[in-house]
């Protein structure tokens, strides 16, 4: 996970502003370790992709696990007190799961700038 984190914070670094660095750091910390934590058979591969886009970065987590049927709004701290997506639901402006050709996908995109 330090690998990814590293990775996508220097992608990054060179597009959001110093608050919103910090937060896009927690929200791929979080998306990444439900990924190793909930995704396929250990060991496996998992890809992060991230994009610049106009204004904002999208990132996307793929796996090879089953996915899961979020409830955005609906999440609260887990039974292991983590706060996973929540997390990703407060700081994210927005984030989804997709699901396809037996691969999950856990996205967000982060503005550049803080808004809030």
């Amino acid at each position: 996970m330090p690998d990814a984190r590293r990775l996508a914070c220097a992608v990054a670094g060179h597009h959001l502003d110093a608050k919103q660095l910090r937060s896009f750091e927690l929200v791929v910390s979080e998306v990444v370790s439900n990924t190793v934590r909930h995704g396929g058979n250990p060991g496996e591969q998992i890809r992060l992709a991230i994009t610049p886009k106009d204004g904002y970065i999208c990132v996307q987590v793929t796996d090879s696990g089953p996915g899961l049927v979020p409830r955005p709004g609906g999440f609260e701290a887990d039974d292991d007190g983590g706060f996973g997506l929540y997390i990703v639901e407060n700081l994210a402006r927005r984030w989804g799961v997709t699901r396809e050709d037996k691969k999950t996908r856990v996205w967000f995109e982060l503005d550049y700038v803080a808004t809030r």
